[in-house]
């Protein structure tokens, strides 16, 4: 567990000296004794990874191993805390002038002589743990017990719907359940203890009875369908949006007031907009989705809730009486709850699946189609004992799976694994917590880092890898870029079932994910253990508290906390979620801060920020326009900054050199938008601008980003006159996304003239023309490879003249129901969904 601080030790030393190197030609040999401490220090931590394992793997056999191991971890937190004490400092003294230089030459000195006496306090008690390490027997680690050699590229055929094996009776007996009931309002409340597989059933149920099947007349219609996550604590108001998201609804505001059910389907692009609206009355989203739920023949999912409280907090917002056939499909850990929701009768009780069809579900997800037996025969007896413990359920076998496909098929290799699996009288956690313990080094932070989102919540892929990126966790390798190996370390999460897919996009890759909350509980656990972070109302104070790195809250009087804490100085990474709007203040005495996530705030104190000379991940998101004075970006610039989201920040005034990605949001607004400095941004790599604001048309049209030679991704979500000019698109664009631009000329006309693009992603109201044209000629899109039009309702006709597009190699059309018109070249490469 000490690796991952090691990790970030080694992250900061490595900056710190290729720092140094470069003064040493100022300083002289002031430094160079300082560079070699740090040198030889890096080299130490280097060589103390390569036994931690052994000591860890051995801390249960003695006491004085678990402390050393404890030591190990605090020397990296303490090697971290001083570099980044020290380091800004003589950085700081480089880039002053000649007279300010002169002035300071004292206190440089003074803090390089503290630097020296902090490295060789370090140094002292780096040669102690080594003596230690020879005592108490700690080897070096060679291997890993029959565990494959850790491979960031390897693939895994995995499961996307987890232990499927004995669900098609239970959904089968669902259906019948549904059609047999009558034209009333109904419940299915699907109960069981956790991991015996409760959201995978309402998952497949829900699609057999949406999914339209030609043979069966009796498949119900149901006009929308939608699926909520609820949980142990939820926000009531929050879960109702999502409903109202889902079923795309409009409220229509009546002039004379009296009329709260005035309601229409509507395409998605005018949604968010309406619903910021409702949000900012509470009081009115149960009466609109009652009125419009009360005319709709629907079947909503609630999934995980835990007490019968939150059901009566949905009652007002769901007609229970309406005879249109209408259903609502529960899902608990409590029969309680669903004998409250919907009687006795609605329950279908989930129970450990049984001896054959664990085996079936085991053998299944260990046998490759091609083989059909395992092989060595011999390891069919282990794999027996081994799915004995796992008590039936299914989220412990498909956990355990994971464990063995990524070792060695030799009895050595699985009786590890039994051994390893204990004889806990609650299996599941055993199991669990060997599935962390099993992971490889690099992925261990990634999957803890999972415990941070609030529990059920839908992960964006893209959010998750820059929040890896940022923290050190995820490095571009070789040719590979950073995006890359990120989505490699997720897959591979997946493959061990430890996480699961929600949604995907077009092209298969996958857009977001989520984290059983067994396994959510999981990372929390061991976070708290190792102080990886802690989670707002679980800190405590003392002397653990000085070695919390990170800090996870969903209340606004975390904030009032840490500011009268400063034991928490040393935190690294915050982030908050599921905020209200409410006003809040940040300690300007965390000044250690990389990662910095602020969600529906009133940031009344932005001049804060200017004191976290550290970060490298900021994202602000408000209701209200976000005012970050100049001398924030002065502290910025100059620091390590790559990831920044804002809502509704007045403008970005100078350059930010290592910015690479930026998704900005004009919500309210802004006489001097932030748009009109995006050419300084000359690093960005990703950019990603949404606004509802008409009026900034022509700010939009008149877009210039030739500067950004980086940028290969860019999403528009804003209206425009038109697109800019080719010459004023990015150089290097290989992806561009269009929502809402309301463009009436054809996009292609202008695309085609870049060089590198490849995809091109054309969403709701992007486009209000009947035809798209792609004239031919040479140099016609050079490398263009993928088409993604989506909800088009207006467009008829797709033309692409002999010599466009000559290397396209899919087209997706989703949802364009007019579109009928298509070049005869382009069918075996085109894809259509109707709904």
């Amino acid at each position: 567990m000490a690796e991952i601080a090691l990790a970030g030790a080694t992250s900061v030393l490595r900056q710190t000296v290729g720092v140094l190197s470069n003064l040493i030609v100022d300083e002289g040999s002031r430094l160079s004794r300082l560079r070699e401490g740090i040198l030889w220090i890096e080299s130490e931590i280097g060589y103390i990874q390569s036994y931690l394992e052994d000591a860890e793997a051995k801390q249960g056999q003695n006491r004085k191993i678990t402390r050393l191991v404890i030591d190990i971890r605090d020397l990296a937190y303490d090697v971290e805390d001083i570099m980044d004490t020290y380091f800004p400092r003589i950085t700081s003294h480089r880039r002053k002038g000649s007279f300010s230089r002169l002035k300071s030459i004292l206190g440089f000195t003074y803090t390089v002589h503290n630097f020296v006496v902090e490295v060789e306090g370090i140094r002292k008690r780096v040669e102690n743990i080594n003596r230690l390490r020879l005592t108490y027997g700690i080897n070096e680690c060679s291997s890993r017990d029959g565990r494959d050699a850790w491979n960031a590229r390897r693939t895994f055929a995995h499961i996307d719907e987890p232990y499927v094996v004995g669900f098609d009776k239970h959904v089968k007996e669902l259906v019948t359940k549904l059609h047999n009931g009558d034209s009333r309002f109904d419940v299915i409340s699907i109960v069981g203890m956790p991991g015996l597989g409760k959201t995978t059933l309402a998952r497949k149920f829900l699609k057999a009875v949406t999914t339209p099947v030609a043979s069966d007349s009796d498949n119900p219609h149901f006009e929308f369908s939608a699926w909520v996550y609820v949980s142990q604590k939820p926000n009531i108001k929050k879960v109702l949006l999502d409903i109202a998201r889902q079923m795309r609804l409009k409220i229509l505001p009546q002039k004379d007031g009296k009329d709260l059910g005035s309601f229409k389907r509507i395409r998605k692009e005018d949604i968010e907009a309406k619903l910021e609206d409702i949000e900012a009355k509470s009081e009115d989203i149960e009466t609109y989705l009652f009125t419009y739920l009360s005319q709709k023949r629907y079947v909503i999912v609630l999934d995980d809730i835990w007490n019968t409280e939150t059901w009566d907090a949905f009652k007002n917002a769901i007609p229970t009486n309406s005879k249109n056939g209408s259903r609502i499909i529960v899902t608990s850990r409590h029969s309680f709850v669903g004998i409250h929701v919907g009687g006795r009768s609605s329950l279908h009780e989930l129970q450990p699946l049984d001896q054959n069809t664990s085996k079936d579900l085991f053998f299944k997800m260990l046998i490759s189609n091609a083989t059909k037996t395992l092989d060595p025969p011999e390891l069919e007896n282990i794999g027996q004992q081994i799915l004995k413990r796992c008590d039936g359920v299914p989220l412990a076998i498909v956990i355990t799976v994971g464990l063995l496909l990524v070792r060695d098929r030799t009895e050595h290799a699985w009786k590890g694994v039994l051994e390893s699996m204990g004889q806990d009288h609650d299996q599941c956690l055993e199991i669990f917590a060997l599935s962390y313990k099993d992971l490889p080094t690099q992925l261990k932070p990634c999957f803890l880092y999972f415990g941070l989102f609030p529990e059920d919540h839908e992960i964006k892929v893209f959010e998750l890898i820059n929040l890896w990126t940022a923290e050190g966790f995820v490095k571009s390798s070789g040719t590979r870029e950073v995006e890359d190996v990120g989505e490699d370390f997720l897959n591979h999460l997946i493959a061990r079932n430890l996480i699961q897919v929600v949604r995907k996009r077009f092209d298969g890759r996958i857009s977001t994910c989520r984290i059983h909350d067994m396994l959510h509980d999981l990372c929390i656990r061991v976070s708290e253990e190792i102080n990886f972070f802690k989670k707002y109302g679980n800190v405590t104070t003392g002397n653990s508290a000085t070695r919390v790195r990170r800090v996870t809250a969903h209340k606004s009087s975390f904030f009032e906390y840490i500011s009268t804490n400063s034991q928490h100085v040393n935190l690294r990474t915050m982030l908050y979620f599921n905020g209200k709007n409410e006003r809040v203040k940040i300690s300007r005495d965390l000044r250690f801060l990389r990662v910095l996530r602020l969600e529906k705030i009133m940031y009344s104190h932005p001049n804060d920020i200017e004191n976290f000379g550290h970060l490298t991940y900021l994202q602000l998101r408000s209701g209200h326009l976000i005012k970050l004075p100049s001398t924030i970006y002065e502290t910025i610039e100059t620091s390590y900054l790559a990831f920044f989201t804002i809502a509704n920040c007045q403008q970005i005034d100078v350059s930010l050199p290592n910015l690479q990605s930026l998704h900005l949001e004009i919500i309210v607004g802004s006489d001097s938008p932030a748009v009109l400095m995006l050419n300084n941004l000359t690093s960005l790599r990703k950019l990603a601008i949404r606004t509802s604001m008409a009026r900034l048309s022509k700010t939009f049209s008149t877009l210039n980003l030739s500067r950004c030679e980086n940028l290969h991704k860019l999403s528009l979500g804003v209206y425009m006159d038109k697109l800019p000019d080719h010459d004023k698109l990015p150089p290097s664009l290989t992806k561009l996304t269009l929502k809402c631009t309301k463009l009436v000329e054809s996009p292609l006309e202008t695309l085609k003239k870049l060089p590198k693009l490849k995809i091109l992603v054309l969403r709701e109201l992007s486009y209000q023309g009947r035809q798209i044209i792609c004239s031919g000629g040479p140099d016609n899109f050079p490398q263009f490879e993928t088409l993604e039009i989506h909800d088009l309702q207006r467009l008829e006709e797709l033309i692409a003249e002999e010599g466009s597009m000559p290397q396209l190699k899919k087209l997706s059309i989703v949802r364009c129901s007019r579109l009928t018109v298509i070049p005869d070249r382009f069918r075996n490469i085109t894809t259509t969904t109707a709904g």
